[in-house]
């Protein structure tokens, strides 16, 4: 029996809601027709594609290959059904101002899908910079017209929610604490402090609950911020994002409280109702893709 798109799109919807009844929730089907597919699929392959259990469905190692696949071939259906359609096709250049972090871990799989639905649309990704103000000042001087901007924003822009992570505390590895952490493990070690208005907030509020944080180096950059602490340098308080996969040397551990960083889909207005960047907008927020992606997988980034 060949392999269905039906068997496909179920299989993905499993993966992605983490259960047969929230797969059939979202495919407005039955649980039995799901559970039926993925039966016929996981006969088909000769592969046990999920590990059941009482919480729900995680895909098995077998299942993660096949589950990168299947989003393979879904989105190129995706994007023979969008060749077919008799729409206008749009074309143009988008740029999007970022974080470095989302320029690495997200926004290439967004030019993917992109490329699929909309191939006469370049986007152009910006990922210099730093910090929130930053960004904000490339929407203001027209260098961007969407930025993916962490929350709150100024007066005057149009937004979308989005995204969010965490902050976590970032140790040498050789570092001896225990979990619950408490700041008095601390001792001894340097601080080193990510320059950007986000993260001093997250450090007053740590100060507040007890934090003795010593004066130390104070850089923008967050690979060289890991770098040091691998190297016993000191430690630092850095969003889960951006330090994404964990280096090696590197220890990440939850603060005492909790710090959310949480992201918005900015822009002005006017350039948000562009038929070309409401096209990005969609792709951007599409769950397909942001599932996708090895930071939503690791549980790094969840929606906001």
């Amino acid at each position: 029996m060949a392999l269905k798109l039906s068997q496909l799109r179920m299989f993905v919807a499993v993966a992605d809601h983490g259960s047969f009844s929230a797969a059939a929730a979202e495919l407005a089907c039955t649980q039995s027709r799901i559970s039926h597919a993925i039966a016929e699929l996981e006969k088909e392959l000769a592969l046990r594609l999920f590990d059941r259990a009482h919480g729900g469905s995680t895909p098995t190692g077998a299942g993660l290959r096949v589950l990168e696949k299947a989003r393979q071939m879904l989105q190129l259906e995706q994007g023979l059904r969008a060749s077919a359609m008799e729409t206008p096709t749009l074309s143009g250049q988008v740029s999007v101002a970022c974080f470095r972090s989302f320029g690495t871990h997200l926004l290439p799989y967004a030019a993917e899908a992109l490329a699929a639905v909309h191939p006469g649309i370049a986007l152009d990704i910006d990922d210099s910079h730093a910090d929130r103000e930053a960004l904000l000042t490339a929407l203001r001087e027209g260098r961007a017209d969407i930025a993916i901007a962490q929350l709150p924003l100024a007066r005057g822009l149009a937004f979308l929610p989005y995204l969010h992570d965490d902050y976590v505390l970032v140790l040498p590895a050789a570092h001896p604490v225990s979990e619950p952490l408490s700041w008095d493990q601390l001792g001894g070690l340097s601080f080193i402090q990510l320059a950007c208005a986000g993260a001093d907030e997250v450090l007053e509020r740590c100060r507040a609950t007890g934090l003795d944080a010593r004066p130390g180096r104070r850089l923008a950059n967050d690979t060289s911020i890991a770098a040091m602490v691998a190297r016993g340098m000191g430690y630092s308080i850095m969003p889960k994002l951006a330090v994404f996969p964990e280096p090696e040397g590197v220890r990440l551990l939850a603060l005492p409280l909790p710090a959310r960083r949480s992201f918005a889909l900015a822009g002005a207005a006017a350039a948000m109702r562009r038929p070309e960047v409401a096209a990005v907008l969609k792709v951007l927020r599409g769950r397909k893709m942001v599932a996708g992606t090895k930071a939503w997988q690791a549980g790094v980034l969840a929606w906001d």
